[in-house]
């Protein structure tokens, strides 16, 4: 192992050691984190939580909120747990390993985030931990909104991160769980692009979905000022 990649990502409230988890640090898992409504939340689970990132930025965007992670994939928690035991925050975050299609809690959460394995029927690479992690065959979306809408309570809420193309699929699937949309967000890596990702926030209280739209990068190549002002509490380089 390269002595790069031991050493830590730091943000500017926190660091993430991933030397051991399945998938590193990227685009998607900051922006869910920067992005979804946190203000009302107390009891959050992190689906699939890896390093332990969104986890992280929950903490640190939510003072009070209590967050866990769960992760199938062993050494992700033990990154993930090392993560949490040096942030400002470890005494309101816990990992767990496990699968949480066979999760159990005796509260229920208020929000469920997760940038969750989506490629389905797909060609698989040859590390077979990254394959859990980047594809559904053992969290398909039917199974995961299911047991989301389980685990939640009556006014809870489901936020994902998701390819734009796979999202007529899980629209699908959380409706006929009973959830409703409350935020839809379309990523466009430049302003002449077609959405690639798409954020989304789900509730079971009828409300107005509100839409936008987040263009990462400028035509020039440098960082929007959306991008930039969604993540400047996070990220050293704004």
């Amino acid at each position: 192992m390269s002595e790069a990649r031991e050493k830590p990502f730091c943000f500017k409230q926190f660091e993430v050691l991933q030397t051991r988890c399945a998938m590193k640090i990227g685009t998607d898992a900051v922006l869910l984190g920067a992005w979804v409504s946190l203000s009302k939340h107390e009891f959050i689970l992190d689906v699939g939580t890896g390093s332990g990132v969104i986890a992280l930025i929950c903490a640190q965007r939510n003072p009070v909120a209590t967050i866990h992670g769960i992760d199938i994939h062993e050494d992700s928690i033990l990154d993930a747990q090392h993560n949490f035991e040096r942030s400002p925050w470890s005494n309101r975050l816990h990992a767990h390993r496990g699968d949480f299609l066979k999760m159990r809690s005796a509260q229920h959460f208020d929000l469920i985030v997760s940038n969750p394995p989506f490629f389905s029927q797909s060609l698989h690479g040859a590390d077979p931990d990254r394959n859990v992690a980047r594809h559904d065959d053992l969290l398909p979306a039917d199974a995961f909104v299911s047991q989301a809408a389980q685990l939640l309570s009556a006014e809870g809420e489901l936020a994902l991160i998701i390819p734009h193309s796979e999202l007529e699929r899980w629209l699908s699937v959380a409706s006929l769980n009973g959830f409703l949309l409350s935020r839809l967000c379309y990523v466009c890596s430049t302003p002449d692009k077609a959405p690639n990702r798409i954020l989304i926030q789900w509730s079971r209280i009828p409300a107005t979905c509100v839409e936008e739209r987040l263009v990462i990068r400028q035509s020039s190549g440098d960082f929007s000022e959306e991008y930039k002002s969604l993540t400047r509490a996070l990220y050293l380089k704004f």
